[in-house]
């Protein structure tokens, strides 16, 4: 689960039985959230037992929910051998962490805990101890991470956390599954974080509606944008929905490796749209860390990755930013 909850609307309509396509809808809970899964299936065949599957297996190597997984043993101060979901998923994020200079760290989990970010129940009776967070900094940093071959032990007091990145990858390989049954056809959502390829059972593209970071969800206007999906992944995260309160301080549930505390700038929210969910996920934490200037800087180069800005001037009105090729892809 991300530190921040996702919120979009999927539209879609009635199926269309041509060809013996028929729409199959799985829905359910995994990973600490739910999802939601369509897509064209032919002669109706459902693959949801597969898809259960797949949910299982990722947790066994990257839940921290999950005792028996292989983060948790890594996190518990054993040495593991990676299995090729979770080298694909470091060596991932070794990268973004690269190219963000740090901005996305996957070994924040102390912080996070520290925070009781995943604990659920903050009030103004938590105590946050300054030189604590910096004692716990001294062991924060993706680059201080060693490995040899396929094994990894991590140094004392370093523990990983993938959350921010494994549910797009989850979506990615679930998306990777239902293309090798001949599925061309389908919408993934997995806490917030979607894939999209092909058309929808009218035939149409995709369309998704991106809610206004706002604390609570005004129905009758409630998307900030709604834009066609089409072969490509979104993840959004923000500061609006969940964060906590601590002396009349609103807190994010997204920290600065860089400073132990919950990030502190303009930023209300930030979709990033991707060919792959994994990076969109991960792109979007880091994105909130770097703030809109660095943000624009950063994609210069990078015409793969696409953003929706939305974030607060000096005097506290709401601005957005849209890159360009993402303009052509937005409804309204």
């Amino acid at each position: 689960m991300r530190y921040i909850i996702l919120f979009f609307l999927i539209i879609f309509t009635s199926c269309n039985n041509s060809d013996n396509l028929v729409l199959i809808i799985n829905s359910g809970k995994a990973q600490g959230t739910f999802f939601h899964i369509q897509y064209l299936s032919k002669n109706a065949r459902d693959y949801s037992f597969e898809i259960d599957s797949i949910f299982l297996k990722i947790d066994s190597s990257l839940s921290i929910y999950k005792d028996y997984s292989l983060i948790s043993s890594l996190n518990n101060g054993k040495m593991i051998e990676m299995d090729s979901l979770f080298k694909k998923v470091f060596y991932m994020s070794k990268d973004v962490y690269n190219e963000t200079n740090g901005s996305f760290d996957c070994t924040i989990y102390p912080l996070v805990k520290e925070w009781g970010f995943y604990n659920f129940s903050f009030d103004d009776s938590l105590v946050i101890d300054s030189l604590k967070i910096d004692k716990l900094l001294d062991n924060i940093g993706f680059s201080k991470v060693n490995f040899k071959g396929d094994s990894l032990k991590l140094i004392d007091k370093m523990q990983l956390d993938f959350n921010a990145i494994a549910q797009g990858y989850t979506v990615d390989i679930i998306g990777g599954f239902l293309q090798k049954k001949g599925c061309t056809d389908f919408l993934i959502e997995v806490g917030g974080e979607l894939l999209a390829k092909g058309r929808n059972a009218d035939g149409e593209i995709w369309s998704i509606g991106v809610d206004k970071p706002t604390d609570t969800i005004n129905y009758a206007d409630r998307f900030q944008f709604i834009l066609n999906l089409d072969d490509k992944a979104i993840a959004t995260s923000g500061s609006y929905r969940k964060f906590f309160t601590i002396n009349q301080t609103k807190y994010s549930h997204t920290i600065s490796p860089f400073t132990g505390f919950p990030c502190s700038n303009r930023l209300l929210s930030v979709s990033v749209i991707h060919s792959s969910c994994a990076l969109a996920d991960a792109y979007a934490t880091a994105f909130m860390v770097m703030g809109v200037k660095k943000i624009k800087e950063f994609i210069i180069n990078k015409p793969e990755i696409e953003v929706y800005l939305v974030y607060t001037d000096k005097n506290n009105n709401w601005k957005t930013y849209v890159s360009p090729n993402l303009k052509n892809r937005i409804r309204n």
